[in-house]
């Protein structure tokens, strides 16, 4: 470990980054004790005014004398760089405790007293903290409370301070108000109190705000107010109030729903008035509740009980008959799983951290993260298993999947900065360098010699192998039409990978995970697919699995695959020099959230991102005539449930969506001027509801005994009508409001038309050699919109074609096709049908774009419209894992469904295989 000398101080280690100053473990060398040092950081020490909070923090804090307060030990300057020195507190921030499986509701009470009587402490010394939250929060190892970081704290009336050098000789009161002058927002977004947040005067009662925002999520493990931008998120602290916190955790008593509420009023006047006072009525509560556990006696109440992800599109079938013999199917088909091993929560972060890389030798942490809140990932690391996380990259652009060197010394990684490509850092920061343009998915070999990566290519994707420091690739399997996931042997011997190695051939001939050796010759195929996609496997693995990890001795891979409703991890037992995959296999995680992108070291340990995934309705303003975006995007359905498959009526007033809100999909209507939701039907549908043109009818279809009938009810509820006994997905009512479009079942698929009147149907666009779906009629009915695909492994082509009365008959002749672009989906028409919608990932992102049509001939004009990028993997439709969402379209705005991941890395020790 390399030390540098800061005074008297010895810098060991980097424990963290705040907003003004990195904070090391350092040894005071006089004393010879440990202490804290929080050195200034360069470009803040170019800014007086930071300098002179900075020395404010020190200053503030320093006249607190309390057990619940960091004690400040120094304050000085070295060779011009400002520093302070404190206690040093050995243990964990509140960050890492928040959700932890052994933490319990109790443990949390106990915290937040301690918490409150430290900031009654600091009120009564005219102190105000402003920038609480948990990862300001320190909990040793005898589990007291520190609280840290009095860089935003504001003196409320004078406290008998000597002046410290120039920088405060000559200082007034006022002057010291002016280091934080009226206007200014400063603390972290998420917890900042309404009046802080729109750059009002604080006081006391800010903090208390503050103080309620972290006890919300003490108790429930999420935030109490989020958003997907930091604007989002103050929105959202001015203008709403967080969901009861027993709606999450059904163990808060009531008695501390209401301290909790009483905190985050939004008027200052109506909260808690002093700390103090609040103290006393969360010592009630934790006096009630231990009252409660000695004359009833059970389990401790967990601090966050985690929230089932909901499996994705189960038909009612399967939840009414199908749920019990799936159940019977899996209890007797499936191995039994594994006793869940125990697992160490390493991140704390409420938005997304994933990719999760461990150190060859186990002691350190790296991963992609937005926690730094500027809406990108970044590349993170940290010590294993405590301490706190160190930002190595600052790009704009997301930089994901770190790989270490053998000797822990670098850290490869994949950035979308350009057009994409590998960059190299040391673990100690400093400069990136690009390794190679256009590469993804970089793994280091074991020997830290070489880097294994894939390359898009055309057709398909490639793994090549080049040296670590710099030089021409090697592809490593030629002839391969599709070839990703490297991971490296123990020995670096051979690379295993997932491959397709003929691009029309059928799956069970050449798709497979392979093993590919350094020393030349063909591929190996492992026969994984025949053993993880046998019957008894072959509903939970849907489609042949990715390796994350080569683990030991060579003997068995690690990987995840959506198994049933969630993610998990397994492992699967290989043999050495045959490669054969023969075994069944095992079930290494199972919990109530994805368990996914393991990374091991050859002894075991392992790293993983446990994810938990939201599904709602968002809506951007737009012109949608002209193409022009005339606002932020906005989330309309912020509630806890999943809501998917949003239509708008034509006059974009009313919107119908699929919700599950109590374990099968309801059908919601919601009139969006007055937010209002109205119960369509709680009959299960399987797919997406429209919405009639004028407003008053939804249209679902309900897969029931092998038929897919269509039903339609009224957008206020009542008696759905089925109008067709065997037709398929819905996809359109008709301007006219008489006829509604559907996917035939036949392959290829097919439009098909179903007349209300009559309940007649028939094949209404269809093509011998293309599957035809997401058909979408203009507004004046005389032209159609639709994706076409002719092979199912190509990318889907986006048509318009005119209506004629010979589609009637269905079979078109695709000449009469025009092609608006080669690879999008879902297209959606605006009101005057000048303007097609469509999602592509033509810029590398599932975006939404747009593209003009000639008024006479709807023939593609001019260049392609850039509508809302999605770059941030955090919030996606891609999440969703359901294929593009449809677009609905109104004069002034677009409506569409996308998935939001969060999640944090937890290790565990690897379990042995079974011997079975």
């Amino acid at each position: 470990m390399v030390t540098k000398t800061f005074s008297h101080y010895e810098l060991l280690e980097p424990l963290g980054e705040g907003g003004m100053g990195t904070v090391f473990r350092a040894v005071d060398t006089r004393l010879g004790r440990p202490v804290a040092v929080k050195v200034l950081r360069n470009e803040a020490a170019l800014n007086d005014e930071s300098r002179k909070r900075f020395v404010q923090e020190a200053r503030a804090a320093s006249g607190l004398n309390h057990p619940h307060i960091v004690t400040i030990y120094d304050i000085g300057q070295h060779e011009g760089v400002d520093f302070i020195a404190m206690e040093y507190v050995a243990g964990h921030s509140l960050a890492n405790l928040v959700g932890h499986p052994g933490t319990t509701l109790e443990d949390m009470l106990k915290y937040a007293v301690q918490i409150a009587d430290a900031l009654a402490a600091a009120h009564a010394a005219g102190i105000v903290h402003r920038d609480l939250k948990p990862a300001n929060i320190m909990v040793n190892d005898k589990g007291s409370i520190k609280v840290l970081d009095f860089g935003l704290a504001k003196l409320i009336s004078p406290v008998g301070f000597e002046p410290i050098d120039d920088l405060a000789s000559t200082e007034t009161q006022a002057s010291r108000e002016h280091l934080t002058e009226r206007g200014t927002i400063l603390g972290t977004t998420a917890y900042m109190s309404p009046e802080q947040a729109e750059g009002k005067p604080t006081n006391a009662r800010s903090d208390v705000f503050s103080f309620g925002a972290v006890l919300y999520e003490m108790v429930t493990g999420r935030r109490a107010f989020a958003g997907g931008t930091k604007m989002a998120t103050i929105a959202a602290i001015l203008e709403r109030d967080p969901r009861p916190p027993s709606e999450t955790n059904p163990g808060v008593p009531r008695e501390l729903e209401k301290v909790i509420a009483r905190c985050l009023r939004k008027d200052p006047e109506r909260r808690w008035q002093g700390m103090a006072d609040l103290k006393v009525a969360l010592e009630e509560v934790r006096d009630d509740l231990a009252q409660k556990e000695d004359t009833t006696p059970r389990a401790s109440t967990p601090a966050h009980r985690s929230i089932l992800r909901p499996a994705l599109l189960l038909s009612a079938s399967i939840f009414a008959i199908g749920a019990l013999t799936l159940a019977m199917w899996w209890r007797t088909s499936a191995p039994p799983s594994d006793p869940r091993p125990t697992s160490t929560r390493l991140t704390s972060d409420v938005g997304w951290t994933d990719y999760p890389a461990i150190s060859p030798d186990g002691r350190m942490l790296a991963y992609a993260s937005d926690r730094s809140g500027d809406g990108n990932l970044d590349i993170w690391i940290q010590p294993i298993p405590g301490g706190s996380p160190v930002q190595l990259t600052r790009h704009p652009a997301d930089d994901v999947d770190p790989s270490f060197s053998a000797d822990g010394s670098r850290v490869a990684f994949h950035s979308s900065r350009g057009e994409g490509g590998i960059y190299v850092i040391p673990t100690i920061g400093g400069e990136e360098r690009l390794f190679v343009e256009r590469g993804f998915s970089p793994r280091f070999s074991p020997d830290g010699m070489r880097i294994a990566y894939g390359v898009s290519e055309s057709p398909g994707s490639q793994i090549y192998v080049a040296p670590a420091e710099g030089g021409t690739g090697t592809k490593l399997a030629t002839g391969f039409y599709l070839a990703s996931a490297p991971v490296w042997s123990p020995d670096g011997r051979e690379v295993l990978f997932w491959g397709q190695a003929d691009r029309d051939g059928p799956p069970e001939n050449n798709v497979d995970w392979w093993v590919a050796s350094m020393t030349g010759g063909p591929p190996v195929r492992t026969n994984a697919r025949s053993v993880l996609l046998r019957e008894s496997f072959r509903q939970a693995f849907h489609g042949l699995p990715t390796p994350d990890g080569w683990v030991g001795t060579g003997n068995r891979i690690v990987f995840h695959a959506l198994a049933g409703d969630s993610w998990d991890t397994w492992q699967v037992a290989i043999a050495p020099k045959t490669w054969r995959v023969s075994e069944a296999p095992q079930r290494v995680m199972s919990g109530t959230t994805d368990e996914v992108n393991a990374s091991v070291t050859s002894s075991g340990r392992m790293v993983y991102m446990s994810r938990t995934s939201g599904a709602d309705i968002w809506s951007l303003p737009i012109d949608a005539n002209r193409g022009k975006v005339q606002g932020q995007l906005t989330r309309i359905t912020p509630d806890v449930a999943e809501d998917y498959d949003p239509a708008l009526s034509a006059d974009g007033g009313t919107l119908v969506f699929r919700s599950r809100r109590a374990g099968n999909f309801d059908i919601i209507s919601k009139n969006l001027k007055t937010s209002q939701e109205t119960l369509v039907t709680q009959t299960p549908a399987d797919d997406s509801p429209v919405i009639s043109p004028d407003g008053t009818k939804v249209a679902y279809s309900f897969a029931q005994d092998g038929k897919t009938p269509i039903f339609v009810a009224g957008v206020s509820g009542g008696s759905p009508q089925a109008v067709c006994a065997d037709c398929g997905e819905v996809e359109q009512w008709s301007p006219s409001g008489a006829e509604i479009l559907f996917v035939t079942s036949h392959d290829p698929s097919g439009v098909g038309l179903v007349r209300l009147e009559s309940s007649t149907q028939r094949d209404w666009l269809k093509h011998p050699d293309y599957g035809v779906f997401g058909a979408r009629l203009s507004s004046d009915g005389q032209w159609v919109t639709f994706n076409g695909r002719r092979d199912r492994l190509a990318p889907a082509q986006v048509f318009v074609a005119r209506v004629l009365d010979s589609s009637v008959a269905g079979e078109r002749d695709e000449r009469e096709w025009i092609v608006v672009t080669e690879d999008g989906d879902a297209p959606a028409w605006s009101p005057d049908a000048s303007l097609l919608y469509f999602w592509s990932s033509r810029d590398g992102f599932p975006c939404l774009w747009a593209h003009r049509l000639a008024p006479g001939t709807k023939k593609p004009i001019g260049s392609f419209l850039a509508i809302q990028h999605f770059h941030s993997k955090g919030l996606s439709w891609r999440n969703l894992h359901l294929g593009a969402p449809d677009i609905a379209v109104a004069h002034d705005k677009i409506v569409f469904n996308l998935g939001e991941d969060s999640g944090n890395v937890w290790m565990t020790e690897l379990p042995p295989l079974d011997k079975r």
